[in-house]
């Protein structure tokens, strides 16, 4: 009985900055030289920054670090954070789920709900991190340390291999709580990284504000769906993060087009029609012999975004 006890404690006892230094092959001294004053980059791992376009227009920053750094992180990735499961309901940054899988349970249904969560990585600061590394069993030192190579400037960086692993499990409680209450109405819940879809069997048709008593009240339909939405959002906002205010809430209803993650749901999971417009057009270009390099690769990107969502729908 003594010998089991003593397994079991040993078992359950905060890991170390030695049980992290073997696990990532690396010196414990070495290690050690995140918790000190010393510049980092000073021994190479640093990051450089550039910008992206972003699909809906404006710009993505991505901060990309050092080869050295990189090969850290990605340690950090296989032997520590692939082995932690996100919560089903996110489709983003997982392996085996992709676009479809998370259109594919808003298909046919009465209303489909987007909206998208703003910064979505620099909200996810360096104390949430190291907060889930020491609820995962590391000590204060190995915690920070972890904190540390995976966060840049306080935040976690988009660039970083670690950073996508890293946001599903800080999104764990959001996505357990906006998945529980969905459920209770009946309806699904999917998160594609900042990108969350909604879908329930429907709420009915809103109606224009009627006079009761010489007052305007709301139709009980409109009333249900606003109290939702201000639900979501206090569960959003009480978990760490904020709905995109420049884009609004897109409620989508049978008659009018349905999407999720770009793709639409209403009776199967579809490319968008000006999308699949756009692949016959370019094909048709492209046997006149007048389809010009850049469009030959933007053809072959879709084509291969089409082939996967008539294999997986």
């Amino acid at each position: 009985m003594g010998l089991f006890k003593s397994f079991f404690n040993l078992f359950k006892r905060e890991r170390t900055v030695a049980d992290l230094a073997k696990w990532l092959d690396v010196p414990e001294a070495e290690l050690r030289e995140w918790l000190g004053s010393r510049p980092m980059w000073t021994l190479g791992y640093e990051y450089s920054r550039f910008t992206l376009p972003k699909r809906r227009g404006g710009e993505r920053t991505i901060e990309a670090p050092s080869d050295k750094l990189k090969a850290l992180q990605r340690r950090v990735l296989h032997r520590l954070l692939n082995p932690l499961l996100a919560h089903p309901a996110a489709t983003g940054f997982v392996r085996g789920r992709s676009i479809v899988d998370n259109a594919r349970p808003h298909v046919g249904r009465g209303v489909v709900i987007n909206l998208d969560l703003t910064d979505f990585f620099p909200t996810i600061t360096a104390e949430r991190v190291v907060a889930l590394f020491r609820a995962r069993g590391w000590d204060v030192d190995s915690a920070a340390i972890l904190g540390r190579i995976c966060t840049n400037e306080g935040h976690l960086p988009q660039g970083a291999p670690t950073s996508p692993a890293i946001s599903n499990l800080v999104c764990r409680k959001l996505d357990e709580r906006l998945d529980r209450l969905i459920q209770r109405l009946k309806g699904n819940y999917t998160r594609y990284a900042d990108d969350v879809t909604i879908s329930l069997p429907g709420l009915g048709r809103n109606k224009r504000l009627r006079r009761h008593k010489g007052r305007k009240t709301l139709s009980r339909p409109q009333f249900v769906s606003r109290n939702l939405l201000t639900l979501i959002r206090q569960i959003i906002e009480q978990e760490g993060f904020r709905i995109q205010m420049k884009k609004k809430v897109r409620v989508q209803r049978p008659h009018q087009r349905q999407t999720a993650t770009g793709l639409v749901v209403n009776q199967a999971v579809h490319l968008p029609r000006d999308v699949r417009r756009r692949i016959r057009a370019m094909r048709h270009r492209q046997r006149l012999g007048q389809l010009e390099a850049v469009g030959q690769k933007q053809l072959h990107g879709y084509e291969a975004l089409l082939n996967m969502v008539e294999r997986q729908r």
